[in-house]
């Protein structure tokens, strides 16, 4: 069932590329089935939708969007399309963000200058971000379910194989591995974004329940923060869905829906203090700019 499913998204996203190409866009795949050409059998990887990054101006994609497809759930940084029936589709602005604005202005200009490097269709039939941006993005992806509702395993082992296709090139040889200058420059982005200390966590759980070794890794990794990592990944799962810790009321309002999550984010508050307090200011400028842009 899993390789059927990876063999209809294979298909629709190269559809996608074709018809967003038709009209002058260029796009790449973001996670799903994207992430999966890292993988040493991409058919075993669980695909949910199709996440297409587009690069163009929001203003033109939209029109174009319009006139081709049902239009879902609009957000600052993607929009739901409903293309096909079988498969669904959001349609990226930007691929993510961070909550404190400060860092999420410098990961945004960071985005700025590199998506364009990314929209390369490969023999796939669709473009899919390099092993150099996936280390930067997947983990800033991971750190942001973590806060928002929950981060599963699924998460940890992509990122295992985003840093054994670093390895990779050098795997002959017999010091098998990352030159240091790779490795040294998503750490200096990640004290940029804030994020050394989730990606300290990250690597805790990585040797821990993937059994990577320390030249392997990022960084060093930081104990007492992943073991409260960890701890979530197994309480919580992929968006909390297995968290009896959180109570989600039926047809919850915004701000009903929203101070619940910032009740849970509180427990983050001793590891990542500047994305908790950043979400509040976050929130109200998002929902601002939906209704703005109704």
């Amino acid at each position: 069932m899993d390789e059927a499913m990876y063999r209809q998204h294979v298909q629709r996203a190269a559809e996608l590329t074709r018809r967003f190409r038709s009209v002058g866009f260029k796009s790449c795949v973001l996670k799903g089935v994207g992430m999966a050409q890292y993988y040493p059998m991409p058919e075993r990887r669980l695909c949910g939708d199709i996440d297409l990054l587009v690069d163009g101006r929001r203003k033109d994609v939209m029109a174009w969007l319009r006139t081709q497809c049902e239009i879902g759930y609009v957000t600052w940084h993607h929009v739901e399309a409903k293309f096909f029936e079988d498969v669904d589709v959001e349609v990226h602005f930007f691929p993510i963000w961070l909550y404190n604005p400060f860092r999420n202005w410098r990961l945004q200009r960071w985005f700025k200058e590199q998506i364009a490097g990314q929209m390369m269709e490969r023999e796939t039939g669709f473009g899919y971000p390099s092993v150099e941006f996936n280390a930067v993005y997947s983990l800033v992806h991971t750190f942001h379910h973590l806060m928002d509702e929950g981060v599963g395993m699924r998460h940890v082992v992509d990122y295992y194989y985003v840093l054994r296709n670093f390895l990779r090139p050098s795997e002959q040889a017999s010091t098998a591995r990352v030159p240091l200058t790779a490795y040294d420059e998503v750490r200096g982005l990640m004290r940029r974004f804030g994020l050394m200390r989730f990606a300290a966590a990250m690597m805790y759980v990585l040797k821990e329940a993937c059994g990577m070794s320390d030249e392997e890794l990022l960084c060093e990794p930081n104990e007492e923060a992943g073991k409260f990592l960890l701890e979530e990944i197994m309480l919580a799962g992929n968006f909390g869905h297995f968290d009896a810790r959180t109570v989600r009321p039926e047809n919850e309002t915004f701000w009903q829906r929203n101070v619940r999550k910032f009740r849970r984010q509180l427990r983050f508050v001793r590891y990542y203090p500047g994305e908790v307090f950043g979400t509040p200011v976050w929130k109200t400028w998002h929902k601002v700019w939906r209704i703005i842009h109704r």
